[in-house]
């Protein structure tokens, strides 16, 4: 049997050693700084919130001025629109355009829309905006009308003329016209959306009927003064 010399056994021994060397050292070491620079990572992302945190505790006082401007100007946007509307309202601003037309006007219909839903906020985002008074849902809603008649060019100006400055939330979304054969009438629809909030807080308040003479080219009967057109059918 060979005999094995000092010299390799001292090798192999060295061997041995770097190996048991890097067991018990790098490996462990490696995941040392492994853990290490997660933690630093960890540590960069909540310096940076407590930075950010610490924005917003020195800025509090604006930070809660601001939060109580912006509720006060939220209820005067939501409060500025009437809570609904009916068919009283629709009539009278047509009749307000007739009047602003002259003569020179004349409808053939209104039509009524469903009213439509443009957003809502849930009455749990209410009550988390903490908003004295609105705690319930809150609907933003448009109904419109089409009111279908004949008119000349200079009176449909002035028709549109009293939509624009009414005093109703509303807004013209179309008009569509068409000339007769004779060119001097047109044939079309001023169509208005009347926008209002559900859920606001605020009372539906009538419109003031004032007397008005029917005449043949409105939409009322009789030539009988419209109180008393709205009276005689509420008793029906």
């Amino acid at each position: 049997m060979k005999k094995v010399s000092d010299t390799t056994i001292f090798a192999l021994l060295f061997v041995l050693a770097i190996g048991l060397f890097f067991l018990v050292y790098f490996v462990p070491l490696k995941n040392v700084n492994d853990e290490i620079s997660s933690l630093e990572n960890s540590n960069t992302a909540l310096r940076a919130e407590i930075s950010e945190l610490q924005v917003y505790h020195d800025n509090r006082s604006q930070y809660e001025t601001d939060t109580e401007t912006l509720k006060k100007e939220i209820v005067n946007v939501v409060t500025s629109y009437p809570s609904a509307y009916r068919e009283e309202d629709f009539i009278l601003e047509g009749i307000a355009m007739e009047k602003a037309a002259g003569d020179e006007m004349q409808y053939s219909s209104m039509k009524f829309s469903a009213p439509e839903t443009l957003a809502v906020v849930e009455a749990d985002a209410m009550r988390a905006a903490e908003i004295d008074g609105y705690d319930n849902r809150i609907e933003f809603m448009c109904q419109k009308v089409d009111y279908n008649n004949d008119i000349t060019y200079d009176a449909l100006k002035d028709a549109l003329a009293e939509a624009f400055a009414s005093g109703y939330k509303a807004n013209v979304e179309s008009v569509t016209y068409t000339k007769n054969e004779e060119g001097v009438v047109l044939n079309g629809t001023i169509t208005l959306g009347y926008y209002y909030v559900n859920g606001n807080g605020r009372e539906y308040v009538a419109p003031t009927i004032t007397p008005y003479e029917a005449g043949t080219n409105n939409i009322f009967i009789g030539g009988k003064p419209i109180t008393e057109y709205a009276e005689n059918t509420e008793e029906q």
